[in-house]
C-alpha cells in the first residue's frame, strides 16, 4: 500500500515538473524558425520588396523559384533554372509552355505604375540556344497584377478575356511562338534583371515625412507651442495638472516613437504582443494542467488510503 502511495506520488511530481518545464519553455515561433536574426531584421526579410520567378506547363501546374530580395541600387536579378521534369508533364520528352516570367511582390499599392528598366531578359536552353526577350526589354512601366503585386508573363499564346481580347500584361511574345506544342518548349534557364528606381519606391516614407510637416504647419506649431505653454504655467499649481500633463507628454512621445519606426515596426510590434500573449496562454494553461494533475494524485491517494 504504501508503495502505491509513493508511486502515485511521483506520478503526479513527474507530470508537474513536466508541465511546469514546457510552460517555461514556451516561446515565440520566430525563434525557432530564425534563431541567429533579430525579430525586426528577420520580418523585414518577410516582407521586404523583391521578386519570384514562376514557371507553368501547358497542364499549368504551378512551379516557383527562389525569392530575391531587391538591392540597394535597385536591382532585381533572377535565374530560374526549369527542367525537364516541369517542362514535361507527359514524359513523352516534349516540353510544352503554358506560361513563365516573374513576380515582383511588395511593392507600395498606392504607388503604381513604377518606373523600370528591363537590363537583360533571355531564355537559355539546354542546347545552349539564347532566346532574347527584345520586346520584354522595351518594357518601361510596372502595372499591377490582377491577382497580386505585378507580374511580367512571358508566354506562347494571350490570355483572352470574354470579348476575346487579349488581357493586358498577358499578351503573347513573339520569341515563344509554337512553345505550347509538345517538344516546342525546352528545358533551360530564364533570366531576368530589373532596374528600378529606389527614390520613387521610397516616395511613401517621403511622403510621410511631408506630411508630418504640413501638419505641424497647418497647426500653427509655434502658436501651439505657446499655448501650451501659458496652459503650464497656469496650472502649475495643480499636482493633478501636473500628472495628466506628464502622462499626456509619456503617450505622445510613445506615439511619435510609434509613428518614426513606421510600419515595419508597428508590424513587428504586434507580432510580438501576440506571441507573448500565446506563451502567456500556453504558460497558465500548462499550470493549470499541472494543478490538475496533482489533484488527480492526491484523490487516488486519498481513495487507496480508504
Amino acid at each position: 500500500m504504501k508503495m502505491r502511495k509513493i508511486f502515485a506520488g511521483m506520478a503526479a511530481a513527474a507530470i508537474s515538473m513536466t508541465m511546469v518545464m514546457s510552460a517555461s519553455a514556451a516561446t515565440y515561433l520566430f525563434d525557432k524558425v530564425q534563431p541567429d536574426m533579430e525579430v525586426a531584421e528577420g520580418e523585414k526579410g518577410f516582407y521586404d520588396i523583391g521578386a519570384m520567378p514562376f514557371f507553368m506547363s501547358q497542364k499549368w501546374n504551378w512551379n516557383q523559384g527562389d525569392w530575391v530580395s531587391i538591392t540597394e541600387d535597385g536591382i532585381i536579378d533572377i535565374s530560374y533554372e526549369i527542367d525537364e521534369a516541369k517542362a514535361d508533364t507527359t514524359l513523352s520528352g516534349k516540353g510544352t509552355l503554358g506560361d513563365m516570367g516573374i513576380m515582383i511582390m511588395n511593392l507600395p499599392d498606392d504607388g503604381y505604375p513604377y518606373n523600370v528598366e528591363v537590363l537583360e531578359a533571355n531564355y537559355t536552353t539546354e542546347d545552349g540556344e539564347v532566346i532574347e526577350f527584345e520586346r520584354l526589354k522595351q518594357m518601361n512601366v510596372l502595372v499591377p497584377d490582377s491577382e497580386t503585386g505585378s507580374r511580367i508573363h512571358i508566354r506562347p499564346q494571350s490570355e483572352l478575356d470574354d470579348d476575346g481580347n487579349p488581357k493586358a500584361g498577358k499578351i503573347a511574345r513573339p520569341e515563344v511562338a509554337g512553345w505550347e506544342e509538345e517538344g516546342g518548349f525546352k528545358a533551360g534557364t530564364l533570366h531576368i534583371k530589373l532596374n528600378l528606381d529606389v527614390k520613387e519606391i521610397s516616395g511613401e516614407e517621403d511622403t510621410g515625412d511631408d506630411a508630418i510637416v504640413d501638419s505641424g504647419d497647418a497647426g500653427d506649431a509655434g502658436d501651439a507651442g505657446d499655448t501650451d505653454a501659458t496652459d503650464t504655467d497656469a496650472d502649475a499649481d495643480a499636482d493633478a495638472d501636473a500628472d495628466a500633463d506628464a502622462d499626456t507628454d509619456a503617450d505622445t512621445g510613445d506615439t511619435a516613437a510609434a509613428t518614426d519606426a513606421g510600419t515595419t515596426t508597428t508590424t513587428t510590434t504586434t507580432g510580438n504582443g501576440a506571441a507573448q500573449s500565446n506563451t502567456a496562454t500556453g504558460a497558465a494553461s500548462n499550470a493549470i494542467l499541472a494543478g490538475m494533475a496533482l489533484a488527480a494524485a492526491g484523490v487516488i491517494a486519498s481513495k487507496k488510503r480508504k
